[in-house]
């Protein structure tokens, strides 16, 4: 069943993105940007939704059912959907053993499982931070899952949000890998799009390493790409501005998952900055995906605002002390203080420094965080990006063809490229934790300028696809050997059997931990708060300090 849901899902998600692009006017006609824009349409409806429902079989079944109806009536909009459709389901046939696990990520029984459950049986409570400190500040890929609540399923596919943002990024990437026109005109897009699809499959094959992370890297890549693929081309001005949108709908969907891809914000200073696409922009704020986006990031700042009393948590400056549910400055600080302590190694497992404060200021934390994480983890996550590096390479250098081009096209990056290094330092001075940003950034300061030197030889276009070819089959080759070997562990250590049974196992916690907090709301539900609001009853947890 759990395979049935699975295309039924992703189905429902591209024609949630045939809707939007019809309402929207994006005229974009991949099924990888129909698919990412359709996580965007039922991530804001499971949002608007969740303050007045709980999202239940019923409800969530016929959301599903009318999104795959949506993808029928309008699937005509899909360019060479024969072509396109036989990459979905290759694409998609092979997250298949992407989605088969024992052991999930380490977070999901503490925060993440029992936060989307809840929106299964209530509608969204207020001062749900009072519960757990990760029910403070909510990603969005938490309200996407509380849709994948179905029958005969159960809870058990709350664990495959990412599988979608992989899938159709990927689509979205082999798009630009196999796209002749861009290939004549920004070919560096081609060589990006290839090399990145092969380093998120590599380096992101573990669905239980995923969390609400890495789908935001993922993103975070298909944001970049875009940007600079918007500022090099010479489409029509109604092609940049589709991309504009669409590159504006990636960037709200980025930060609903984190808060801190609020940063992101400042690359959208390039198109403004752009001759050809500034007032592409300044029209964008009179049109209707302007206004989609404003729900968008309305959501985002409300769900936190109505969990933590703090609309960007645990930004105190940000935060109102005089609600009920409000928790004190002592306790954001601390908060604070503990989020940055444990990115910058002064706590482990095994040990946590003495002086928080101390430790985190300046740059107190880098001898330690030398021994204790980039030693090995970083070290080691570098050299496999340059080990990657140097399989991408070889091809091209052994080429009779690796030579200069005699006429050389100007290629626009610089300005990304310097935004991308301010990201880059933005990170390690505040938050230098591989999860929390570092995988993809430090992948684009190396292959960015590695696809641009290699924009200046002379490689045609059919010794590049037949290249490309090769480098995504031995990328596949590697996926499904990695998670085939994963499952093979998991049966040895869980005794995990996919082919007898495919949910998941609950690991961490006590016996039932993830059912706590569910079973704390209908234990307690007479003692909280209620007001009425427009003749709906909302229940607020009051705050306990």
């Amino acid at each position: 069943m759990i395979f049935f849901y699975f295309y039924l899902i992703s189905f429902s998600l591209i024609g949630y993105g045939l809707l939007a692009s019809k309402v929207l006017d994006i005229n974009i006609n991949t099924i990888g940007f129909f698919g990412l824009l359709g996580i965007s349409v039922l991530t804001l409806f499971s949002f608007c939704s969740s303050i007045f429902i709980s999202h239940n079989y019923i409800f969530n079944f016929l959301l599903i059912f009318l999104g795959n109806v949506f993808f029928i009536v309008w699937s005509k909009r899909i360019a060479n959907i024969k072509k396109e459709l036989i990459y979905y389901f290759l694409t998609f046939s092979i997250l298949i053993v992407f989605i088969l696990l024992g052991k999930n990520h380490d977070d999901f029984s503490y925060y993440h499982f029992p936060y989307i459950y809840l929106l299964t049986e209530y509608s969204h409570p207020i001062g749900l931070g009072q519960l757990n400190n990760g029910f403070r500040n909510p990603s969005s890929i938490f309200f996407l899952s509380s849709i994948f609540y179905l029958p005969k399923v159960n809870f058990y596919l709350f664990h495959i949000a990412p599988a979608f943002f992989l899938g159709f990024a990927n689509l979205f990437l082999i798009k630009n890998v196999f796209d002749k026109k861009l290939f004549q005109n920004s070919n560096f897009i081609c060589y990006l799009s290839l090399i990145l699809f092969i380093f998120i499959n590599i380096f992101f094959y573990r669905l239980s390493e995923h969390g609400t992370d890495r789908s935001g890297l993922i993103l975070a890549i298909c944001l970049i790409v875009l940007l600079l693929e918007i500022i090099n081309s010479n489409l029509s001005i109604q092609k940049i501005a589709d991309n504009i949108k669409f590159l504006t709908i990636l960037a709200c969907l980025l930060i609903s998952l984190k808060p801190f891809y609020l940063i992101y914000s400042v690359f959208f200073l390039i198109l403004f900055f752009d001759n050809k696409t500034k007032k592409i922009v300044f029209d964008l704020f009179f049109s209707k995906t302007f206004i989609y986006c404003l729900f968008f990031i309305f959501f985002v700042f409300f769900y936190t605002f109505i969990n933590s009393g703090c609309l960007v948590f645990p930004a105190k400056f940000t935060c109102f002390y005089n609600l009920d549910w409000s928790f004190s400055p002592n306790v954001i600080e601390d908060v604070r203080v503990w989020y940055e302590l444990w990115s910058k190694g002064g706590a482990t497992p095994h040990n946590v420094v003495d002086d928080r404060v101390f430790y985190i200021s300046g740059f107190n934390w880098i001898s330690n965080w030398i021994d204790v994480y980039f030693f090995n983890k970083v070290s080691d996550f570098i050299l496999g990006l340059l080990f990657l590096l140097v399989i991408f390479l070889f091809p091209f250098l052994i080429n009779k063809n690796f030579k200069l081009k005699k006429e050389k096209k100007n290629v626009k990056y610089l300005s990304v490229y310097i935004l991308i290094i301010f990201c880059f330092f933005e990170w390690f001075y505040n938050h230098p934790a591989l999860r929390y940003g570092g995988y993809h950034l430090f992948a684009l300061v190396v292959y960015v300028p590695t696809c641009i030197f290699l924009s200046k030889y002379n490689f045609n276009r059919k010794f590049f696809h037949k290249t490309a070819l090769i480098l995504i089959l031995i990328t596949i080759t590697i996926f499904l050997g990695r998670n085939i070997s994963r499952l093979n562990y998991e049966y040895k250590v869980y005794s995990y059997n996919p082919l007898l049974n495919t949910n998941f196992q609950f690991h961490g916690g006590d016996e039932k931990f993830h059912f706590r907090y569910s079973k704390l709301m209908k234990n307690n539900i007479s003692k909280y708060l209620k007001v009425n609001f427009l003749g709906k009853e909302f229940i607020i947890l009051k705050t306990k300090n």
